[in-house]
Formats: C-alpha cells, structure tokens, sequence
C-alpha cells in the first residue's frame, strides 16, 4: 500500500494544472516518474514535494520548450534562467521572421483593407450560457471543446479504412468515463488513440462504435463551436451546443416516452457497453435531426474490436525514443521511397534511410515547418559518398532497425500533437508506439514491415 501522504495521478493533475495523459507522458520520457507505482494495480502516486517541480514542467511546455530542453532545466537547477533565455530568445528570432513573412504577404494580398466579420451566430458561442450540473437533464452529457474534438476525429480518422467486407474499419470508438473522453480507431496496421479532458463529467460511463463518414462531415462544424456536449443514443451520438441544451431541446423524446426528465432505465444503469445505451449517458435522446446547434452521428452495427486487451498483451518496451516531430516529418517527406528504414542508436542519433541510401533532408527545405528550437539536422558522408542525415533523440535502451511502409509511418506522424513524439520499440517485428501531446494523449500503434529483399536475397 502506499504512503498516506502520497496523491494519486488525478488529484496531482488538478493540483498541478496538467492533465493525467501528460503525467502519464512525463512519467514514461523520464521527466517527471512518479514516487510509488503499485506493483499490483500499477497505480501511480506522487510526493506533495513533486507539485512545483510539475507546475515548473507545465510553465516550460507553455513557451513550447521541447522536452529534451525541459530535462536539461530539470537536471541544472541553477542555470535554469539561461536556459529559458536561450529558448525565448530562439523564438523572439523565429517569431521576427514571422512578422516580416505577414507584411509581405498582407503586401502580396493588398489585404489594407477592414476584412467584414462574419456574421453567422453559430460561430460565436458564449462559454457563460453553458448551463450548471442540474440544470438539464442532458448536463450529465459530456462536454468538450469543440476545436479539440474536431482535432481528434481527424486524427484518429488517419487509421481508419474502407472495407466491405470489414466495415468496423470504418468506424470510430468512442468512450467516456468521469475525466476523459477517448476516441479510437484501427485500419489494422494503424490503431489511434487521442484523449480529451473533458469540462463536465459523465454520470455513467459510455462507448459507443460510430460510422467514421458522419463523424468527417461533422468535423467542420465542430470547429466552429466553442464547446458541445456529446451524448450517446440508442441511434448514434449526438453533438448539441451550449444554447440548444439549455433551450430545452431533447427533453421531448424523454417526455414523450412517459418519463421523467433525467430518468434512466435499468439497462442504461447496468453499465453494459456499445449498443447498450439506450437514452445516452444523459437520460435524453436529442433525435437525429440536424438543426442549427445540433448534429447526429449513426452508431455501426459493427462490435469494435477490443484494443486494450491487445494493447496489454504486448511485450514490454526495449527502446524509447523521443526526438522532433518536424525532424522525423522531414526525413519521411524526402526519403524518396514507398519503405523506410528507421536507425536508432543510442545515446542520442537517429536516421531514416530508404532502398539502402539515406534520406536526404538537405539545409533549406522544409525550415518553415521546423520549430525554432529544433536542433538542426546533421549530415555527414559514408564511405560511397552517400549523404547520411540523423538527428538529435533522447533514446533510453538498445540499437534498433525497424522497417516501415511511409503510407503507414508517416499518417501517425503528422497527425502528432506538439513538438515531440516518444517512439516505445518492441522489436523489428513488434508494432511501435507513437505517442504525443501534453494536453490530451495522442497515441498510435504503426506496423513495420519486413525488409525490401536485396538482390542478393532474392537470388
């Protein structure tokens, strides 16, 4: 059992201001590992001591310091205030070439002129009418920001798939408990994971496996809302704003059953998932017709397949990598092949390399997506004359080589949250898992695949 004194990962994340998922990320990069884990239940405790050094994470990663910047503040106490001068002054340098790309571009567009604002209503949503637990039946429904939600369809989208023949490809999970809302899909190469906080808690927890399609053409609508609530229903789920809730709408088809408002039926409370929910986490059905405020997504009658049972089986992790997003991104834009092969060697170089020659990130291209406190690429020559490019990772364990298809490396790439990704390697032939983000995990679970064969092998 652990010490009394000891907080667990929930109350340390409100007390601190971050999020469970960025502990849980922090934990495992090494940055910020807890005092206790259960051995049994594998339940993470923190030392009350740990909250400033936490809050002081959460400060760094606000000015977009990369991770391994944060661990060098962590590791040299004293000579924290150059450290954040460097990155600052890093992006005071970035952010002048900004200004100066705007002008010019607000000269190439002759843009002297007041743009017209835009006048629809649904695009200003005021977060102050969101009404108060008890006020509506559907306040029990989950609330999330909408921009974040559509960020997360479109990134789990990545790993879904059309298939007739196996349409739950084609779907997307969602599920809900007290804190967090976690969307899911797998095309079975790729499985995408992405969790939001969200901003008012279930009553029960809920799953429910919907059609990807409806969930894509919901997208740009989503984006527009300041915040919606979702609620499963016994046809699909249903994205309803601030002012559509509080109106009243939904209460009807409760009323119209004969019950109460907020009243749940037994199965509703049996806590039974997918396709078993039947008047939503909330007691209320909005209906699925689309109005103003309001859009419906079709539950599949598909039965999603169970990917945490998968995820647990695996093997434990050998090597972690975390390195630049925009570094790993670049090297896959140019390597100039449909297979890559990915190097990792300890303590800290990574490579990408393609049909046995070195992919070529070369000086210029691509700088303008590069964060401003990447640390450059390096590029040296092998004894044919090929040009190696590598750089810089924290990497904790042994030297691998992992082939991968770019078709499937590079989706769960760009579609990372944040500056860094941690790369968890198994084996050649094991998947790998990309996770990122801060604020909200994201994770993906890539499959290599087996090396290109060589003249020499395929004699």
């Amino acid at each position: 059992m652990p010490d009394t004194e000891l907080i667990t990962i929930g109350a340390f994340a409100r007390a601190c201001g971050l999020s469970a998922s960025a502990l849980r990320f922090y934990a495992d990069a090494g940055i910020l590992v807890p005092a206790v884990v259960d051995e049994v239940t594998g339940y993470r405790y923190y030392a009350p001591e740990q909250t400033d050094t936490a809050r002081l994470i959460r400060h760094l990663r606000a000015i977009d310091m990369p991770l391994p910047a944060v661990a060098a503040v962590l590791a040299d106490p004293a000579d924290t205030a150059g450290l954040v001068d460097e990155h600052l002054a890093a992006m005071d340098r970035r952010s002048a070439e900004i200004r100066t790309a705007a002008t010019a571009a607000r000269a190439a567009l002759r843009v002297g002129r007041a743009l017209p604002s835009n006048p629809d209503p649904a695009c200003r949503t005021d977060p102050g009418h969101a009404p108060r637990r008890g006020d509506d039946p559907a306040s029990d429904a989950v609330w999330v920001s909408g921009p974040a939600l559509a960020a997360a369809v479109d990134q789990v989208a990545t790993a879904t798939l059309t298939d007739p023949t196996m349409r739950v490809l084609d779907t997307i999970l969602f599920e809900a408990d007290a804190q967090e809302l976690t969307l899911t899909a797998t095309d079975r190469y790729r499985l995408a994971t992405r969790t939001l906080r969200t901003t008012c808690r279930a009553a029960l927890p809920w799953t429910a496996t919907i059609a990807a399609d409806d969930l894509r053409s919901t997208v740009s609508w989503l984006r527009r809302q300041y915040s919606v609530a979702v609620v499963a229903t016994a046809s699909g789920i249903e994205f309803a704003t601030a002012a559509e809730v509080s109106g009243g709408a939904g209460r009807t088809a409760a009323r119209g059953r004969g019950e109460r408002p907020g009243e749940r039926d037994l199965e509703a409370h049996s806590g039974r998932v997918d396709g078993d929910v039947g008047h939503g986490a909330s007691g209320v059905e909005l209906g699925p017709n689309a109005g103003p405020g309001r859009r419906h997504c079709r539950r599949s009658t598909e039965d999603f397949p169970d990917y945490r049972e998968m995820l647990a089986a695996l093997p434990p992790v050998s090597t972690r990598v975390v390195l630049a997003r925009a570094d790993l991104l670049h090297s896959l834009e140019n390597a100039g092949s449909s297979t890559v092969v990915l190097h990792v060697s300890p303590p800290n170089a990574v490579s990408i390399t393609a049909d046995g020659t070195t992919a070529r990130p070369d000086t210029d291209a691509g700088t303008a997506d590069r964060p401003a406190n990447a640390e450059p690429s390096t590029h040296e020559a092998d004894h044919s004359g090929v040009t190696r490019g590598s750089f810089a990772a924290e990497i904790t364990g042994p030297a691998m080589t992992v082939h991968f298809a770019v078709t499937t490396l590079y989706p769960a790439i760009a579609g990372a949250v944040g500056a860094d990704v941690m790369l968890d390697l198994i084996a050649a032939d094991m998947p790998v898992l990309i996770r990122s983000a801060d604020d909200g995990g994201l994770s993906t679970l890539a499959m290599p695949c087996k090396p290109e064969p060589t003249e020499e092998t395929s004699r």
